[in-house]
């Protein structure tokens, strides 16, 4: 098959910076802002995150179906992938800024606007996933693409997840309040992610087809019944359940150890800013290092193998630095070291492994559903974020966890350390039983495209 250039490959990973920019925003400071900055009980602000993924779960499978039967002469992705690039932009600003009002219409405020951003988010995410698929059929190529994606994850995560902490620290140095300095952090990084997925519409033209001449430019009518009719088909297929029960677990451990971390470095271990966004920087270039390993390995193996190592790795490693603690800034590398393996290598494998099973729906049913397929996955990531995010904030609630404290009680501190730990471990061992079940191997996904093509020559 033909090889993707390296322009396609960069014009198509420039969307996943922006994605990633927001998500680690959201993921790993959303809860933090909530509880510290806009003054919301943690179990309160649990509960918004968790309303917002239960939203996000109804509207993927109308995005994906949407995607996949839309006709316009833009094509069938990227028009949805502009249109939401703004509301992700103005939803992030206003979710990081402060408002003064009674706790009931706050917490109501900040859950309307999280409803905002997973629409918005998910109207992006899911056909910006399924043009992926449609850039080449290749096994190896696609995790090459999604190798160039999650490089461009991991800069992404150094604007989302490094860059607040150093720039909110210079802003009140400036004179700017906290709440004022998260504000301006949050339009930051709201337009950054906007610019990068409009520089993929205009650079995935080519692999985004337009609707042929003779067909009339329409949306698909919109039928609830025959959208979640075909969720129900698509669902029936073993590999998508194992890999939807992978996800799930892979991402709540995710979102449990991004949101964790921020207390864990501040009240554990009394970090400043400036060293948290040292520590997230050395983070992030670590993942960066994993992802040309797992490419590699994943070339020589395959990515069902590459992943239930990782998880493995993952899961045994934190759950041994519980028990011998972490003490001193050379051990607390170690145990960033191995949270890096714990949550760099799903994003990069996983999609291509989705990926796959596009082909072996086509095989089983004869249908090209690559957006109702993928859907699933941003289905799962948005419940998964609401799972984990309300699971730390009644864990932090239990712990007896006060945001307006400086210094953390014994038993909250505890509590932290449990889910850094113990807590995303178990979920880690979850995965990696999910995946284990799951049948398409490389040998496999080959086997099913000589097949594909055998079909095609014949009919």
């Amino acid at each position: 098959m033909e090889k993707l250039t390296f322009k396609s490959k960069i014009g198509y990973a420039s969307a996943a910076l922006g994605d990633a920019a927001s998500y680690a925003l959201i993921n790993m400071f959303l809860l933090f802002f909530l509880t510290t900055v806009a003054g919301i009980e943690p179990a309160a602000a649990g509960t918004i995150t968790i309303v917002g993924a239960l939203w996000n779960t109804l509207i993927n499978p109308i995005v994906g179906y949407i995607s996949d039967n839309a006709a316009t002469k833009w094509g069938r992705r990227r028009p949805f992938m502009f249109m939401m690039s703004m509301p992700i932009a103005a939803s992030v600003f206003m979710l990081f800024t402060a408002v003064g009002v009674v706790p009931e219409i706050k917490a109501l405020y900040y859950g309307a606007i999280l409803v905002i951003f997973w629409t918005a988010y998910t109207g992006f995410f899911v056909p910006y996933l399924a043009l992926g698929a449609e850039y080449t059929q290749d096994y190896n190529e696609r995790t090459e693409l999604r190798s160039y994606a999650s490089i461009f994850n991991m800069l992404g995560n150094l604007i989302g997840m490094v860059l607040p902490s150093i720039f909110v620290d210079f802003l009140c140095g400036l004179g700017l309040s906290q709440a004022g300095a998260w504000s301006v952090t949050g339009a930051m990084v709201g337009i950054f992610s906007m610019i990068s997925i409009m520089i993929t519409v205009k650079a995935a033209k080519t692999k985004d087809l337009d609707c042929a001449s003779k067909d009339v430019p329409s949306l698909p009518k919109f039928s609830l019944k025959e959208i979640f009719g075909e969720y129900w088909q698509v669902l029936k297929l073993k590999p998508i359940q194992y890999l939807l029960f992978t996800s799930l677990f892979a991402l709540i451990s995710y979102a449990i150890f991004s949101s964790a971390l921020i207390y864990y470095f501040t009240y554990n271990h009394g970090l400043s800013a400036s060293v948290i966004s040292g520590m997230l920087l050395y983070r992030t270039g670590v993942c960066i290092v994993l992802i040309f390993i797992a490419k590699r390995l994943s070339a020589a193996t395959d990515k069902r193998t590459v992943l239930l190592l990782v998880f493995a790795v993952g899961a045994v490693s934190v759950t041994i630095e519980k028990f011998i603690g972490v003490h001193g800034m050379v051990q607390l590398l170690i145990f960033v070291f191995f949270v890096a393996i714990s949550t760099s290598i799903y994003w990069q494998l996983m999609p291509a492994i989705i990926y796959d099973v596009c082909e072996y729906d086509e095989l089983e049913t004869g249908k090209k559903r690559q957006g109702a397929i993928v859907s699933l996955q941003g289905l799962v990531e948005a419940l998964a974020t609401g799972i984990g995010t309300q699971v730390l904030g009644i864990v932090l609630q239990i712990g007896g966890f006060d945001g307006e404290a400086a210094v953390q009680t014994e038993t909250a501190l505890r509590w932290v350390e449990t889910s850094v730990t113990v807590l995303p471990a178990i979920f880690l061992v979850l995965a990696l039983a999910a995946l284990y079940k799951y049948p398409i191997t490389k040998k496999r996904f080959q086997e099913i495209q000589k097949e594909l093509e055998r079909r095609k020559k014949s009919s």
